[in-house]
């Protein structure tokens, strides 16, 4: 037969070349994406700790029933053996009542951006004593059921005032 008279029976060089450079983007792709993804999951565990630092500084305030002054405080908390950095704002609300606190945490006193959260202080009520303690009001004053007394109202714990 001749050349031009007989079967093709493989790929040609131009087939060979595209189906290679798909198969490369399609790898390349690939790459990026479990590249992404590892990077994702390796910070994981260190976002997870900043953010319980937020959640713990918020449920400190709210348990101490604290009313802390409108300002920016400072601090630092140990947390899985490491020491993280907190900024907390403490602002006012259209409530007069209520406070805004924004908290932000990072592993180093400049980096602050691993979590951030807000939540908000409801402000203490004032004991006010009454002649009736009889059976279920034993020493409560005007609070509510199972609300506990307002205990100190000191500075934040482990913190320093921005100026």
């Amino acid at each position: 037969m001749t050349a031009s008279g007989r079967r093709d029976a493989g790929f040609t060089l131009v087939e060979v070349l595209v189906a290679l450079a798909v198969v490369a983007f399609a790898l390349a792709a690939l790459w990026k994406g479990l590249s992404q993804g590892i990077a994702i999951s390796q910070g994981l565990p260190d976002r997870l700790m900043a953010r319980w630092v937020a959640e713990n500084r918020v449920v400190l305030h709210q348990a101490r029933k604290d009313w802390p002054e409108t300002r920016t405080y400072e601090g630092s908390s140990e947390m899985g053996g490491r020491e993280w950095f907190w900024r907390e704002q403490v602002r006012e609300t259209e409530e007069e009542a209520l406070r805004r606190i924004s908290v932000e945490v990072g592993p180093g006193e400049d980096e602050r951006d691993l979590a951030s959260l807000e939540g908000f202080l409801r402000q203490p009520r004032e004991e006010t004593p009454t002649g009736n303690q009889g059976p279920g009001n034993q020493g409560r004053g005007n609070q509510a059921p199972g609300e506990q007394r307002p205990g100190g109202q000191g500075p934040v714990e482990q913190g320093r005032e921005q100026p």
